[in-house]
């Protein structure tokens, strides 16, 4: 087993453990944002609309961050097994280097 395997394998496996902690930490958050809520209705069942409709915002911007972190996560999995491209300059330089004059 050669290093690239096992860094490509250790790439996945974060990228795996990232989507997952994200997920799970944007489902706890909908949860309690909405058990608040619930328990918040019971209390004041007139004021469950103004409840309903401040928790809509906060559960959007949860769901929207847990997606994002998602995407981050994905783009770390494809591109984990890349190999770095070397920049122009250090192409032109090395073949600068190595060109013989003609005589």
């Amino acid at each position: 087993m050669t290093n690239d395997m096992l860094y490509l394998g250790l790439g996945y496996l974060g990228a795996g453990l990232g989507a997952g902690l994200c997920l799970i930490g944007a489902a706890f958050s909908i949860a309690r944002l909405a058990s608040a809520a619930l328990e918040g209705t019971a209390r004041q069942p007139e004021a469950a609309g103004a409840l309903r409709t401040s928790m809509i915002i906060p559960a959007a911007l949860i769901e929207g961050l847990g997606f994002f972190a998602l995407v981050i996560c994905l783009l770390v999995a494809l591109n984990s097994g890349l190999k770095p491209t070397p920049s122009a300059s250090k192409v032109v330089s090395a073949e600068a280097t190595t060109a013989q004059p003609a005589h």
